[in-house]
């Protein structure tokens, strides 16, 4: 959609909170707000609730938006279908229900989400930016692996993990992973072992999700057609992957690295 500015990732450290919302939002074409099941209820640390407080930073940025009469939109998520009373409210947001809003259903995320793209570009002039994958054509349809094929498979690839995450534009569906860490001596080494991997696993039209800081390495596999589950392609793709890491002079010191479980992040308060 362009730029996107949200309250805490598109602030960098040494922005002054106030100023750099206030530039933001007087910069918008339009406010987005997010309203969750919780909204209402989310409390500071002393039970407070957060939006009677005069320094809350949601309730700064909603006020903000109101007073230079920003186009906004409320979004509705986490199965609420409607804005909250206006007695509900702090008498400063009152007028948020004068707004229309918009539900994004998580049984309905992607077609939601679309429609909300097309209100966006057709009613408010925003301009779509084409950022979806490109994805190869499956040769064949594959099927999730059960829990047994699943235990079978890992018993054969020591490393290897089944790893759960939740990737912003995969929301609200969790992505079901195979992975494997590994460390090299230094950055050179590391990308040499990345590009390695360039030739067979593109033969063999199963891609890794790569993550690469420094002389650390993660891949991981996932069948993406169908709904980012687990497959024998991925099994197939990591044995390729240990295949060539064991070709490498393991003198260097490259050790593989396990990978930590991270639980999805909550969504919208």
């Amino acid at each position: 959609m362009g730029q996107v500015f949200t309250d805490v990732s598109s602030i960098i450290s040494g922005d002054v909170w106030p100023d750099r919302l206030k530039r933001a939002l007087n910069a918008a074409t339009i406010a987005l707000v997010v309203v969750g099941p919780n909204w209402l209820r989310a409390a500071d640390q002393y039970g407070r609730r957060r939006l009677d407080s005069n320094d809350d930073w949601v309730r700064l940025e909603i006020e903000c938006a109101l007073k230079t009469n920003k186009k906004i939109i409320p979004l509705l998520i986490g199965g609420l279908l409607e804005l909250p009373p206006a007695k509900a409210l702090p008498a400063s947001l009152a007028r948020l229900r004068k707004h229309e809003h918009f539900v994004l259903n998580d049984n309905k995320w992607e077609s939601d989400v679309s429609a909300l793209v097309r209100v966006l570009t057709g009613t408010y002039g925003l301009q779509h930016v084409d950022d979806e994958f490109a994805r190869p054509i499956p040769e064949k349809k594959a099927r999730p692996l059960t829990e047994k094929e699943l235990d079978a498979a890992l018993l054969a690839l020591p490393g290897w993990q089944p790893f759960e995450t939740s990737i912003p534009r995969d929301y609200p569906y969790t992505r079901h992973e195979l992975r494997r860490g590994y460390q090299f001596k230094d950055f050179k080494d590391a990308i040499e072992f990345l590009q390695s991997m360039v030739e067979p696993l593109n033969e063999l039209n199963h891609h890794p999700r790569i993550e690469n800081q420094w002389r650390t390495v993660f891949v991981g596999f996932t069948t993406g057609d169908i709904g980012n589950k687990i497959s024998k392609h991925d099994v197939k793709a990591a044995t390729i992957v240990d295949r060539l890491y064991a070709q490498r002079n393991l003198e260097s010191g490259a050790t593989s690295k396990q990978p930590k479980r991270v639980l999805p992040r909550g969504g919208a308060r």
